[in-house]
């Protein structure tokens, strides 16, 4: 007999009774399993259900028994219910067996859930899986009988369609619980007849073919149900159509879908129909749930779901509902979901159906903090736990903690609790977490204008005469500029186009920007900055919801544009920008590399390899939110020149990368893969980054200056196929596909300007230069000023072998003895070629990049003496920056240690000042009277070296 010991006194003897029942009936089944045997009294204390079910169906449960599938991990066998209900008769034969099953299989889930050899997520996917088995099955039965009458719906080119069932809540998530409805929306491909003998239109197959699997599935016989189904969130509800095509189900949700819909499909999964048909489904159902802009105009209707909810939960009374009750399961999903609505258009990784999936990814995004978050999953687990030991006791779909005392105590046992305060206890903690969560969720009303009202009243008035006055007292020295930008937008077009609730958002918005600009350091400039974001935003009113409905985003925004006319200008013309700004962490961690490869992986997975047009935007997204992370960083000092152009280059670099990739995947579809030799090996390509690129010295604004190499060299050069070319077809059409994948503007604009005049012969050479090639120019043709572009080239993307070649290829040109006077005369010609190009400096004014002392001439001198010396120094040739350049000069004795200090001092901080003057959008002049010592050190190394005059 089995052990009794450890059931609670109030319930042993009921146990001991029903563990009688189930060993009598079982038979010798279960006496020879003593882990089953074990459990027994556990399970059959906590759920009559599962005692009554083995009860009533011995042979059933001895089979499952003897199978051994209670004892282990097994996933319900789909194929064998599908064949066992399909063959077992007519439909009520049918309807009889698939009850059967659904008792034996919930017995199973049941009882390794109560023996606590089941987690959490293991029953949740079984019953989900269950559940997806029971509808392929009742619809394959359906499917075959309304054939036999009707024949098959068919498509326009006269192919067999399937139903699409689509799964929804928790189903949809493979989260469903032991006793829960299945909500299904019904689709078909496509409008068409069956093939006879009767012929129906799809539209009216459909509908009798859902009617008969609902039929199987919800009718309750005497052998009971298997799923409640309710198919309540098809379009139209109650009143639409049972079923819709693909394209009403497109048209439906472009004219009338609603944002309640929207959060609900966030769950949606299809669990039938093709592959193709799925593909269909997403590519119709992803931007009617996920904006592709932030979607921060969804806000109103989230607000009133929660207030809806938080009604309902004082209308009903639901105290004891731990699904919909006041900290329940409904509250958790809705803080995830809503967010997921929110954000997962910009963050593809946020677009899962799963909710502890969700939340991991909303951690990882930074979009709720990792405490609040552990706290909602730990009280998700806990009530998800209950919510099956509640249902399993009768096999009921309740919500409701029992008002009985023995239920409870069994409740509390099922839990693992010595009696039900306990239990009480920790169900009331996790509540309150939850409910303290919820009261939180960004949801809530907006907030109050803090008592700037004033200026709300003179906008919506007109701005009146009293508006000077008034943006005075503000802190506004200027007053009257500050009110002639408040009027432009006032009487611009787009405030005279707005709706309701366009200009009702930026009403509200007007009193918070006037006064948080008029705390910054310049607050005319700044308020006309974010103004002219406003009206170039503007017409996607979401992010004048965003603005309003979160003052921490616009009180950065207000600061960055106080600070930098640079980044208040990409806004204005990528407002996806502002998605950076919700996530508190672009003004305190840095961008490294890592990260930044993650998050471009992530953006690019939302699309398929061919999609070349949305991987283009994700690509441009990318580029410009890394790019305004690092400009954010650079003006709060967290990173160093150095870096700052060490995580520019990185972003071009990680670009490069994917741009090559998606060129050459592209082009071997159609051509194959380039060989040469008699072998036909592979050959390969890459990109030789040169100048600020090359360099590691990359600006805000900078071009890209590359060359392209290939290694195909040999009498056969060709592509395998399908369609054969010459390699150096292949390789001109590669080049040109990554500079149009580089450069190509869109709606998001361009990535990089490409620079491609530096390749042998400039732009009449080649696109694509073989290695080969490449190498007998540079040791035969090329200018000295080609050799000193080629000191700060390297490799950047593409094939290492190929860049391995380049970098031994470079040295050999590089470190061959020179004339000095040819050399010295060659340089100093180049540089006076390039001040003669260039535009005259206004007087009082130097410029940082190309003036006699400035950059351009700290770069010639370091090119100059490392051709000079590098055939006897070679390890001059190792970097290809400017700064280890000079390091290296100094540290072999070429230059006197004060000499290298005063040029990478004088290098650094013009850098830095380019970098300020980008960010501020001034261009690369400064006033005449600063950098003075630097100049006058440089000119006098310059006179020095070049014209050996002896200036110092």
């Amino acid at each position: 007999m089995c052990d009794l010991d450890s059931i609670p006194d109030a319930l042993r003897e009921q146990t001991r009774e029903r563990c009688q029942s189930v060993i009598s009936v079982a038979g010798r089944a279960l006496q020879d399993h003593p882990d089953l045997l074990s459990v027994l009294p556990r399970v059959t204390c906590c759920s009559r259900f599962v005692a009554e079910t083995a009860i009533r169906d011995p042979e059933s449960f001895a089979e499952l028994v003897r199978s051994g599938r209670l004892l282990k991990q097994c996933a319900p066998d789909e194929e064998n219910i599908v064949a066992t209900v399909t063959g077992a008769g007519d439909e009520a034969e049918q309807m009889k067996e698939l009850r059967r099953i659904r008792r034996t299989e919930m017995l199973r889930i049941a009882w390794r859930d109560l023996a606590g050899w089941a987690d959490l997520d293991e029953t949740l996917t079984d019953l989900s899986l269950f559940a997806d088995a029971c509808l392929r099955a009742a619809l394959v039965s359906s499917t075959a009988t309304l054939n036999e009458r009707c024949g098959h719906a068919l498509d326009h080119d006269g192919q067999p369609q399937t139903l699409i069932i689509v799964a929804m809540g928790k189903l949809g998530g493979n989260e469903l619980n032991f006793s829960s409805d299945i909500d299904l929306v019904f689709l078909y491909p496509e409008a068409g007849e069956t093939s006879g003998p009767r012929v129906l239109s799809n539209e009216e197959y459909f509908t009798r073919l859902v009617r008969r699997l609902i039929r199987m599935l919800d009718t309750a016989t005497g052998d009971g149900f298997v799923f409640r189904v309710d198919a309540r969130l098809r379009p139209f509800g109650k009143t639409g159509a049972l079923v819709y095509s693909l394209a009403a189900f497109e048209s439906y949700l472009q004219q009338h879908g609603r944002d309640w819909e929207r959060y609900a499909y966030v769950k949606a999964r299809p669990v039938t129909g093709s592959e193709r048909a799925h593909e269909a489904l997403h590519g119709l159902m992803r931007p009617f749930v996920y904006r592709r802009y932030l979607d921060y105009g969804v806000f109103e209707s989230l607000r009133d779901m929660k207030e809806l909810i938080e009604q309902e939960v004082l209308r009903r009374e639901l105290e004891n509902d731990i699904k919909l009750g006041p900290g329940g399961i409904r509250e958790i999903e809705f803080i995830a979901q809503s967010l997921q609505l929110i954000r997962g258009g910009s963050k593809p990784q946020l677009q899962t159906r799963e909710l502890e999936k969700s939340y991991a990814a909303l951690k990882t995004a930074g979009l709720i903090e990792a405490d609040a978050a552990n706290v909602l999953l730990d009280a998700y687990r806990f009530l998800r736990r209950l919510e099956n030991r509640l249902q399993a006791l009768d096999d009921r779909q309740t919500h409701e903690v029992p008002r009985d005392e023995q239920d409870r105590q069994r409740i509390a046992f099922s839990m693992g609790f010595e009696h039900w305060n306990a239990l009480s206890k920790e169900l009331i903690r996790h509540r309150t977490a939850v409910s303290e969560q919820f009261a939180v969720a960004a949801f809530g009303p907006a907030g109050s204008s803090d008592g700037t009202d004033t200026f709300k009243a003179l906008w919506v008035a007109g701005l009146d005469g009293d508006t000077v006055g008034e943006i005075g007292r503000a802190g506004y020295p200027d007053a009257e500029r500050a009110t002639a930008a408040l009027e432009h937008l006032r009487n611009s077009r787009l405030y005279a186009n707005f709706g309701k609730r366009g200009r009702n958002r930026l009403d509200a918005l007007i009193s918070p920007l006037v006064r948080d600009a008029a705390s910054t350091p310049q607050p005319e400039e700044t308020l006309e900055r974010v103004l002219r974001i406003i009206e170039a935003v503007g017409r996607r009113t979401a992010y004048l919801a965003l603005l309003n409905e979160n003052p921490p985003v616009r009180e950065r925004l207000v600061k960055l544009c106080g600070q930098s006319a640079y980044l208040a200008d990409q806004i204005a013309r990528h407002p996806l920008l502002l998605d950076e700004l919700i996530d508190p962490r672009v003004f305190t961690e840095l961008p490294q590399r890592d990260r930044l490869n993650t998050d471009l992986e992530e953006r690019l997975s939302a699309f398929l390899p061919d999609d070349l047009e949305n991987r283009m935007e994700a690509l441009r997204q990318f580029q410009q939110a890394a790019m305004f992370r690092i400009a954010v960083a650079d003006l709060a000092d967290l990173l160093p020149l150095m870096r700052v152009s060490d995580r520019l280059t990185d972003v071009a670099e990680l670009v490069l990368e994917q741009c090559v990739r998606t060129a050459e995947e592209h082009m071997r579809v159609q051509y194959g893969t380039p060989q040469c030799g008699d072998d036909l090996h592979p050959t390969g390509f890459a990109v030789i980054g040169y100048g600020k690129l090359g360099g590691i010295e990359l600006g805000y604004e900078s071009d890209l200056d590359l060359v392209f190499l290939h290694d195909s060299e040999g009498s056969t050069q060709k592509t395998s196929g399908p369609k054969i070319v010459d390699n150096r077809v292949y390789y001109a059409r590669l080049g040109q596909r990554i500079i149009h994948l580089l450069s190509t503007p869109t709606a998001s604009g361009r990535l990089y300007e490409v620079d491609m005049r530096l390749r042998p012969s400039g732009n009449a050479g080649l696109l694509v230069t073989s290695a080969q090639a490449f190498e007998h120019y540079q040791q035969n043709e090329a200018w000295t000023w080609e050799h000193q572009a080629l000191l700060r080239a390297r490799p950047v993307a593409g094939d290492t072998r190929v860049a391995d070649r380049f970098a031994e290829l470079r040295r050999k040109p590089l470190s061959q003895p020179r004339d000095t006077d040819r050399l010295r005369a060659d340089v100093a010609q180049m540089r006076q070629r390039m001040l003669d190009e260039s535009a005259t400096t206004p007087a009082g004014q130097f410029d940082l990049k190309r003036d006699r002392g400035g950059i351009t001439d700290v770069e010639f001198l370091v090119q100059y003496w490392i051709l000079r010396h590098a055939h006897a120094e070679p390890d001059l040739l190792d970097w290809t920056d400017n700064i280890r350049q000079l390091e290296t000069l100094s540290a072999r004795g070429i230059l006197r240690p004060d000499t290298a200090d005063t040029l990478g001092a004088s290098y650094r901080s013009y850098r830095q000042r380019l970098h300020r003057l980008w960010l501020d959008g001034a261009g690369t002049r400064v006033a005449a009277t600063e950098f003075t010592a630097q100049r006058k050190a440089i000119n006098a190394l310059w006179k020095e070296v070049f014209e050996g005059i002896q200036v110092l």
